[in-house]
């Protein structure tokens, strides 16, 4: 298969999310407008902006959002036929992210390319984060977007009940990061660790645990000074947009 050409990276915009913890504040949080744009073009315009990408994969929930979503990169100038492509997602996550993996392979992006993994649902990552990500995952082989966990977090017996009284143990906080996206890991690899967790029904939140548990391989954190949390619940949908009009 005839391979793209002057390509740095490979993006996976995961966008089919089923948004059920919205609660019918949009039909689309993808799509919602934030300060008059819609969610996914704020994350699109990142990675253009950054100048790594020679491919993008969009994973899509349906044939309505997939057009959906075509209309909107080029009202927006940012779609560019050679260059992207569409899949539809699986069940979960995992199924997804796999799904995507597989369509960058089979549309001729080489296995040692960074493919940086991103969740639609955090509109606010920036192009230097991403050329930052770009930097260490090519010195350590793999990198994600992270910042340290600043609250204080117990933990509970499991089955705990929220009201109900029980003995909470206090985790060392200075070992705690929460991990965001984008997740940049080579092409191959991390097509390959999905692989296999698909094949072992193996339990993966985020691509760091996908990799960790099918292949073992450390991955580096880089830090991110700024905000960029997940579009999740419906008062999200005010913080976002305080925050990119900041």
């Amino acid at each position: 298969m005839k391979q793209l050409p002057n390509k740095k990276s490979c993006a996976i915009f995961l966008a089919g999310g089923a948004g059920t913890r919205m609660r019918g504040a949009v039909d689309d949080k993808i799509l919602a407008p934030l300060c008059g744009v819609p969610a996914l073009v704020h994350s699109v315009r990142a990675f253009e902006a950054s100048g790594l990408f020679g491919a993008r994969i969009f994973v899509c929930r349906d044939d309505a959002q997939l057009a959906a979503i075509q209309i909107l990169l080029h009202q927006a100038e940012l779609f560019f036929s050679e260059r992207t492509f569409f899949c539809f997602g699986g069940k979960e996550r995992r199924d997804s992210v796999l799904l995507g993996l597989r369509c960058a392979s089979q549309n001729g992006v080489p296995a040692d390319t960074p493919a940086f993994i991103h969740d639609c649902a955090r509109p606010l990552v920036s192009k230097e984060s991403l050329q930052e990500l770009f930097e260490v995952a090519s010195r350590e082989g793999a990198a994600v977007l992270a910042h340290r966990c600043v609250n204080t977090v117990k933990r509970v017996p499991a089955g705990t009940t929220p009201g109900r009284a029980c003995l909470q143990e206090d985790m060392e906080r200075s070992g705690l990061w929460e991990t965001e996206t984008p997740q940049v890991f080579p092409l191959g690899k991390i097509l390959a660790a999905y692989e296999k967790v698909s094949a072992k029904n193996i339990a993966a939140t985020d691509d760091v645990s996908a990799s960790s548990q099918a292949l073992g391989e450390p991955v580096a954190l880089v830090e991110n000074p700024h905000p960029n949390p997940k579009l999740t619940v419906p008062a999200d949908l005010r913080l976002l947009e305080v925050l990119l009009a900041d």
